[in-house]
């Protein structure tokens, strides 16, 4: 069984990639931009300019796609899209401070894409009034969106494919006109300049947040959100791009700036694009009105909006009918703007600007290097940081005040969520991001309780001679490498060993990696380890896990360091080597040993014998590009498909790279380790230790063993 597979047996009922996320985005993006101002876009800037205006807005938002499919892909995600996401990772401030704009955005959106509409009637019907349109048109929407979000996704099945066949009659209606117009490269932008253009333009592109927006109502939506949105963002990209140069040969920059409805003249078969046109424009603005409502109801939810608990209702089917009523008000104000090139450049500023905090968000997770962001979609650090810069330059060239009152707006809110005392009810990266400057400043953040997303592995390692060192080296600092750090211990009189752990130290830290070192004067390992710890406890960084070697300890004082370990909540790794006494070496496959767990298979934030098994693997597989096996031996064969299932979901959960395999077998746990054999084998320590057995376990397994002891600090999950 792959870990895909048993994942997929937990996903919650919902929409899926396609239905949920790939066509509400899609249909938003193909609305009314493209059939009514990319070929005015194009008269004004000409090809070769638009084609730059279109590839600005498309990084922006293309970054951003990455940067949030990153971020999905590394937290459960929960209702609210963007807002749940930013929460997650920075707190309900922050994370209201930029959901409350991008609802208003995305509310305003519709007003946009209704006025969108009015246009494209006003073709047919010029007589018919454009306020009496547009009221009609919204109040049929905001009807079908109180209704049922999955009536609207129903009706958009249906107009997806009008959709389609518009664009092909726009696009084949090159072959049937007389004569094409020579494209014009630069344009001379005659009734916009290029900043007032970009601003206009802007909004065709904004519907990458539709997808994220319907969080809650996804089936899988840590695997919907980023492969959704970067497939409906990369195929809307490249229609722009094949739209924009068919509008330079289709009509000169006049006709183009003054004939805003070109495609429908022009097209191959003209009712099929007017038909489209009505479409996209009305499924667009239906998209915002279902999405906005879920946002507003996700932030209600969590009690950082004012009458959070009538907003947070929802019916019987999970239909969020009170929010649904406050974003139709604010989109029906919307409409007061007058036009769709007078509300563009408001919701230009205001999606800018969320794009902006997400952007900012990855690459400070990204550059924190914090073990809990392993997203299962990885990017370049690059990319959000580029991001950050496009989304600066499009707010700057989006609004006329350089995003001054964009930025008051998320300012004022975040200080409004904060006067709340508004408490986030999960771990974020701040706690994250506190622990590593403090790292980084002389590790002064002796006294901060540190939690399971800023679990880090600190080393106490005890030695008596330098060879015992030598056994541990490679080890302890592939353990430490990622943000972690290593403490010597030496135990005894002995000078020498002392000068040599100093140079040992000094040599590791020019390498990057965080070592120290100390000595306990005192013959007894036990009692010297037992007087370290206690003195460790007010350091900058207290240890929170002990690695021993076997071969240097007895039973009796293994006893003695697991009670103490047990008493002051540090972890214990226990290295036990290959039957040759071979050093830690680079094992390329790294098992697992996960204890029966039957019947019970619950996946929980803390899992005795679980997590820093789990997390160890995790981090010597990344240091020597080693693959990792979870396996587990049950008892009963009719509990192997449970354990399957729980394999693959922790797989799943904790985030683990795509190589990880699941072995479950049933019988004897001999029979097992007799079958079958890593480099490296990983169990959890059992509550009573014989030195014996462990090295019974290791002859069996035919390799090196490390047994872990859990400090309750750390989680797989986290």
């Amino acid at each position: 069984m792959s870990a895909d597979q048993a994942a997929m047996q937990d996903e919650r009922a919902g929409f899926g990639t396609f239905t949920g996320v790939v066509r509400p985005v899609a249909l938003t993006i193909l609305g009314a931009m493209l059939y009514l101002r990319e070929g005015w876009l194009v008269g004004q800037a000409g090809v070769v300019g638009s084609l730059m205006i279109i590839a600005l807005a498309v990084s922006i938002t293309g970054t951003t796609a990455l940067s949030l499919a990153s971020l999905a892909s590394n937290v459960r995600v929960k209702p609210g899209g963007a807002f749940a996401i930013i929460s997650q990772a920075l707190g309900l401030e922050a994370g209201g401070a930029i959901g409350v704009p991008l609802y208003i955005a995305q509310a305003a959106s519709s007003a946009m894409y209704v006025y969108a509409f009015t246009e494209a009637w006003a073709y047919l019907f010029p007589t018919h009034g454009p306020g009496w349109v547009a009221m009609l048109a919204y109040g049929a929407l905001a009807v079908l969106a109180y209704v049922s979000a999955n009536l609207a996704f129903t009706a958009q099945a249906y107009m997806m494919w009008v959709i389609v066949l518009a664009l092909l009659s726009g696009a084949f209606g090159i072959f049937t006109v007389d004569a094409l117009s020579t494209p014009v490269l630069i344009g001379r932008f005659s009734e916009a300049s290029p900043v007032a253009a970009f601003a206009i333009f802007f909004p065709a592109v904004t519907g990458i947040m539709v997808g994220a927006g319907m969080s809650g109502s996804l089936a899988d939506p840590r695997r919907a959100i980023p492969k959704g949105t970067l497939v409906a963002w990369g195929s809307t990209a490249i229609i722009y791009a094949v739209f924009a140069v068919w509008y330079g040969f289709m009509g000169s920059p006049d006709e183009l700036i003054q004939n805003k409805t070109l495609i429908i003249d022009k097209a191959l078969f003209p009712p099929l694009v007017i038909g489209g046109l009505l479409v996209s424009t009305l499924m667009a603005a239906l998209s915002s009105l279902v999405a906005a409502p879920r946002l507003l109801q996700a932030m209600a939810e969590q009690g950082v909006l004012p009458a959070s608990r009538w907003l947070s209702q929802t019916t019987a089917s999970g239909e969020p009918r009170n929010a649904v009523i406050v974003t139709t008000a604010l989109g029906a104000l919307g409409l007061a703007a007058g036009s769709l090139d007078a509300i563009a450049p408001i919701i230009t500023s205001f999606f800018i600007m969320a794009y902006l905090a997400i952007n900012g968000v990855v690459y400070v997770e990204q550059t924190l290097g914090m073990i809990s962001f392993r997203p299962s979609f990885r990017i370049a650090t690059s990319t959000p940081l580029m991001g950050v810069g496009l989304c600066l330059l499009g707010l700057a060239a989006g609004s006329p005040f350089g995003g001054v009152l964009e930025l008051a707006v998320v300012v004022g809110v975040y200080a409004l969520i904060a006067q709340r005392k508004v408490e986030t009810p999960w771990e974020t990266v701040r706690s994250g991001i506190t622990v590593t400057v403090a790292d980084w400043a002389a590790r002064r953040a002796a006294h901060m309780e540190r939690s399971e997303r800023a679990w880090k592995p600190d080393l106490l390692v005890p030695i008596a001679t330098v060879y015992d060192g030598v056994a541990l080296k490679v080890l302890a600092e592939d353990l430490a490498r990622r943000n972690g750090s290593v403490r010597w211990l030496g135990i005894g009189t002995d000078q020498d060993l002392g000068s040599r752990l100093e140079i040992a130290s000094a040599r590791e830290r020019a390498t990057g990696l965080f070592a120290s070192w100390t000595q306990m004067r005192t013959g007894d390992q036990a009692l010297g380890v037992s007087m370290a710890l206690d003195a460790l406890q007010g350091a900058l960084f207290p240890p929170n896990l002990l690695l021993l070697d076997a071969r240097r300890v007895t039973d009796e004082e293994l006893s003695v360091h697991l009670e103490r370990c047990r008493e002051l909540s540090v972890g214990l790794a226990l290295w036990v080597p290959g039957k040759k006494g071979e050093h830690a070496v680079a094992a390329k496959t790294i098992d697992v040993w996960l204890s029966d767990r039957s019947p019970e298979w619950t996946l929980e934030l803390h899992l005795q014998n679980l997590d820093l098994p789990v997390l160890v693997a995790f981090l010597l597989a990344d240091a020597w590009g080693g693959r990792i096996r979870l396996r587990t031996v049950v008892q009963d064969p009719e509990q192997t498909e449970a354990a399957g299932r729980f394999l693959g979901a922790l797989i799943d959960q904790a985030r683990l790279p795509p190589s990880t395999e699941l072995m479950v077998s049933s019988g004897s746990f001999n029979d097992a380790l007799d079958s079958d054999h890593g480099d490296l084998n990983l169990f959890g320590m059992p509550p009573t230790v014989s030195l014996a057995r462990l090295h019974e376990i290791r002859d069996r397994a035919d390799g090196p063993c490390l047994w872990l002891l859990d400090s309750g600090g750390e989680s797989a999950l986290a």
